[in-house]
């Protein structure tokens, strides 16, 4: 899996984890960027919206910016202006762009929240009845090989 800064909140937790989404000029997600840690063939897979910058080593240059999150919802694209970035890093000039993203991402999380249907109480305590159940199992019960 590939690393890049994401963001949750305790509500919805991994089922709307957000990140900033990169695409290339062409509309297209670029691929993870693998960073060699050198001889020992090791390294990491980056999809971090600033190391698509286009310099050597890194990923390719993005064209723009999106909020994208684990349901599939995707935020408005934002263009990246590198003519006034110009040689500046992009983890540096685009932090603009990734806190707007973050605040769609955010407003994304909110009408969620108020589209959500609450549980009846009924199932919520058989869901935690179940919860209790399976934690004395998992105590008292030997693992199976």
């Amino acid at each position: 899996m590939a690393e890049r800064e994401t963001w949750t909140t305790s509500e919805f937790g991994a089922s709307h984890e957000g990140a900033v989404g990169v695409l290339l000029a062409d509309g297209t997600v670029p691929a993870a960027v693998f960073f060699d840690a050198g001889s020992s063939g090791g390294g990491a897979s980056v999809t971090q919206w600033s190391v698509y910058d286009g310099r050597p080593g890194y990923g390719p240059r993005a064209g723009t910016l999106r909020a994208v999150c684990s349901c599939g919802w995707t935020g408005e694209e934002r263009p990246l202006a590198w003519k006034e970035i110009g040689e500046e890093e992009l983890a540096t000039a685009g932090v603009g762009v990734a806190d707007s993203c973050m605040q769609d991402w955010d407003t994304h999380t909110a009408d969620v929240d108020t589209s959500a249907v609450a549980l009846p109480q009924p199932v919520t305590d058989l869901l935690e009845q179940l919860e209790s159940e399976i934690e004395k199992l998992a105590k008292t019960s030997p693992l199976l090989p």
